[in-house]
């Protein structure tokens, strides 16, 4: 079946870090963008398909009242035929939620939450310029749990600067004394254009040393292990059935729709992108103009996202689905990188494909550069 995202890119500020299409002081446009979104939605040329998962993404959904949220949801039922157990996820952040509304998205029929919570420490929440404390971030989890949603989901950071091996530790051990499912857990990665890019290209921040990184991240995952999460994907954890459903159509290559400002869809042949612009996406939403970009997957490139997707899980490049999508198998399209990279113990065959190792996971970006032809 098909997912669906739903892209809200409403901040209260932009955090430090962050590169995705999210805007701090436009609330002005909430109540317009919104009327728009739905209006995308029921013109949709996909109306009517079956969708098992959906996607609140950010920005910072949790800004949306939750009448808005709910108009949302009545939208998407009545054009899309939604799956009796579909996933609905909503990202929130821990000062934009409390036990009322997320008692209120769970009666509109959100049943997973996403926390962006980052850190539990006082001291790097503010360096992120995060508007949470990492007790408002315990406190947020509860009320979701208490809510009525628990499913729960947090995002987590490491690699921060003077962020020590003791701190990295003292977040996980916050994160598993509480009622969560799934966790999120990503090296700080400076992006272009950021400000933390900024800081970082004068010499006012520092960075760890990769190798320091790359420790970290193999403490977490030994401690998420012993503490019964499965490592699913290169920064994804989960105890047994709570993967993220929606996440991993990306991940396998299926289909997805992608509904606001510079959102993406993928149908399979074609990829297209939203409009980029608020007020130009308000105006064209449920015309062919709100698309932005559109391109033809053809098979080369199709291969080369399949395998870069893929490898990111730890079940790994599935044979069997490579020649089913492509034609070909996928030695005949890449024998000579497979090779070389099993030969350097960065990928190991499964018996239905090839995965990453443990070595791999460390080397992840280069491992999937080597897919690019």
């Amino acid at each position: 079946m098909t997912g669906l995202y739903i892209h809200i890119p409403f901040c209260t500020r932009k955090c430090l870090y962050c590169d995705f299409p999210s805007y701090g002081g436009i609330s002005r446009y909430q109540e317009a963008y919104v009327d728009a979104l739905c209006r995308e939605i029921r013109n949709s040329p996909y109306a009517g398909q079956a969708v098992d998962t959906v996607y609140f993404g950010g920005g910072t959904p949790s800004l949306l009242t939750l009448v808005q949220v709910g108009m949302i949801m009545r939208t998407l039922g009545e054009t899309f035929r939604l799956a009796a157990d579909s996933e609905i996820t909503l990202e929130a952040n821990p000062e934009s939620m409390d036990r009322v509304y997320a008692a209120g998205l769970a009666h509109i029929g959100i049943n997973r939450v996403s926390l962006g919570i980052q850190s539990f420490n006082d001291k790097e929440l503010r360096f992120l310029r995060r508007l949470h404390t990492g007790k408002e971030a315990m406190q947020s989890v509860c009320d979701v749990y208490e809510g009525g949603i628990t499913n729960i989901s947090v995002d987590l950071m490491y690699g921060l600067p003077g962020q020590s091996r003791a701190d990295v530790m003292h977040d996980l051990s916050c994160f598993v004394s509480l009622p969560v499912v799934h966790a999120s857990v990503y090296s700080l990665i400076v992006e272009t254009g950021t400000p933390l890019a900024g800081l970082v290209g004068k010499g006012s921040v520092l960075l760890p040393e990769t190798e320091i990184t790359l420790q970290e991240g193999a403490a977490v995952r030994r401690m998420l292990a012993d503490r019964g999460f499965a490592h699913y994907e290169i920064s994804s954890y989960a105890r047994p059935d709570f993967a993220s459903r929606h996440n991993i159509k990306y991940w396998q290559y299926e289909p997805y729709i992608g509904f606001g400002v510079s959102a993406h869809s993928f149908d399979g042949r074609f990829r297209f992108v939203n409009s980029g612009n608020i007020p130009q996406y308000i105006e064209a939403a449920g015309t062919a103009a709100v698309t932005a970009e559109r391109e033809e997957i053809r098979t080369i490139r199709g291969e080369e996202d399949y395998c870069f997707l893929a490898l990111r899980m730890r079940r790994g490049i599935d044979s069997e689905r490579f020649q089913s999508l492509f034609g070909e198998t996928v030695e005949s399209a890449f024998g000579p990188v497979l090779e070389d990279l099993d030969r350097r113990g960065f990928i190991e065959p499964t018996g239905r494909g090839y995965k990453l190792t443990e070595q791999g996971l460390l080397y992840g970006n280069y491992v999937f550069s080597r897919f690019l032809r």
